[in-house]
């Protein structure tokens, strides 16, 4: 369905004034539009393998650019860790914390995380993004 004018402006102006959440949403559901996290949810049972004792894990997005000969095209990537809690475990410290990285695709008309893993990323990148797991976890409730 293409997005009439006047409903994309309606669409904006509620998103932008915190809109009564009912009404938008019943906007969003008319224009077929969903908020739900794209599919699967974050998959950590490969990065808990390597530790023995508790572990924290979360994720969050981080939003990028694509630059490729001329063409800027925004990019999503889902930034998935693990490691392990220090006050239980200490020795796990040895093995630190792991990273992994999903990226946001389009299947079928529908967004999707696509592994692609942190070697897709540069090492300066990898550098940037470590402060910003630290602090992510910092703010999590450890299980």
């Amino acid at each position: 369905m293409k997005l009439p004018h006047y409903l994309t402006y309606e669409l904006v102006r509620r998103l932008n004034r915190d809109a009564p959440a009912r009404e938008t949403r019943a906007l969003l559901k008319a224009l077929d539009l969903s908020l739900d996290e794209p599919s699967p949810k974050p998959d950590f049972d490969d990065m808990l393998e390597g530790y023995d004792g508790a572990c924290q894990t979360g994720s969050f997005i981080l939003e990028g650019t694509l630059d490729f000969i001329g063409h800027k095209v925004p990019m999503h990537f889902r930034i998935r860790y693990a490691r392990p809690n220090d006050d239980k475990h200490p020795w796990d410290m040895i093995k630190g914390p792991t990273m992994d990285v999903d990226a946001l695709t389009w299947q079928q008309d529908a967004p999707a995380w696509t592994h692609v893993g942190a070697d897709v990323l540069s090492d300066a990148m990898i550098e940037d993004i470590w402060p910003a797991i630290s602090l992510h976890a910092s703010q999590q409730e450890v299980r």
